[in-house]
């Protein structure tokens, strides 16, 4: 889980990695760390406000299976890893939706 002074209290206590997840969980994008080297992420979709579920996680470190913008996409750990996700059973419970995890963890 991350720890982030964003100005919302929220946003650092239920925020985690994308290669933190499980096969069948789902989250929103919250945050993507060093955009600039996420830009092939972003270009498939895995932006701010998209929600994900996690297909397959193969063991170790090899990739990752994401449904993403209604495409199955693979990853690399280490480019998940940029992703901090908030996860969707949070986000439901609290009634809030992705436009307002985005402002929170701007």
């Amino acid at each position: 889980m991350r720890l982030q002074d964003s100005g919302s209290y929220f946003w650092g206590m239920i925020s985690k990695r994308l290669s933190e997840m499980k096969p069948t969980e789902t989250g929103v994008i919250g945050h993507v760390d060093c955009p600039e080297a996420a830009m092939a992420l972003v270009e498939m979709g895995c932006c701010p406000g998209e929600e994900v579920t996690v297909a397959h996680v193969s063991p170790g470190n090899g990739p990752m299976a994401i449904f993403s913008g209604g495409r199955k996409v693979a990853l690399r750990k280490q480019a998940a890893a940029l992703l901090w996700m908030v996860p969707i059973a949070v986000a439901n419970a609290r009634n809030i939706g992705a436009d307002e995890l985005v402002a929170a963890a701007v």
